[in-house]
């Protein structure tokens, strides 16, 4: 049996796969003003049972701009994430663990409110892209996009590992790591 006072250390970084996104008439980018590598630090039987949360351990700024040109209209964005390049689970050097492990939950911070957008709750990582949140300026009656600027404009990102999938109980004490890619993909007619 291994002592408590190993660590289990699994660490997330983010990879920012669509740091910036532009076409010809309308401009996207994805900042991250805070928490690019998370660690989650395993100190004691009870983290291995009832795993850790991170809450807000990745803030977001979302830069949007129409340029009202007809043939792309930007109505909003959509901000999903997945392992990267589809990575099939969390690296150890002495095993893995299952993708699963680790749940990814965004939250407005500011400037981003329900019901424009919807965020989907805490989602599990997997190598498919999975919806954090979208974002539809005014979906009844659309007027022009108004721009979104980073500083006023933020998502939050909280971190789970071992709670929603059951405990690591069992799981071999090591360094474990993965890469999420976080996408912004812009939405309406013409994209």
């Amino acid at each position: 049996m291994r002592k408590v006072s190993e660590i289990l250390l699994v660490s997330v970084f983010l990879f920012l796969f669509a740091d910036c996104l532009s076409q010809e008439y309308n401009y996207a980018r994805l900042s991250v003003l805070y928490g690019n590598n998370i660690s989650f630090n395993f100190r004691s039987i009870s983290d291995y049972k009832d795993g850790i949360r991170i809450d807000n351990g990745t803030l977001l700024g979302i830069t949007m701009a129409d340029s009202n040109n007809v043939a792309a209209t930007l109505e909003g964005f959509s901000l999903r994430f997945r392992a990267f390049n589809s990575q099939a689970s969390i690296e150890g050097t002495a095993g893995n663990l299952p993708l699963i492990s680790i749940q990814l939950e965004a939250t407005n911070s500011m400037g981003l409110p329900a019901p424009e957008a919807f965020y989907t709750g805490l989602q599990d990582l997997s190598t498919a892209w999975i919806d954090l949140v979208q974002y539809i300026q005014n979906p009844v009656s659309p007027p022009d996009f108004t721009n979104l600027n980073w500083a006023n404009h933020q998502v939050n990102i909280s971190y789970e590992c071992g709670i929603g999938n059951g405990s690591l109980l069992g799981m071999r004490p090591d360094y474990y790591t993965v890469e999420i890619e976080l996408q912004l993909i812009p939405i309406g007619p013409g994209f």
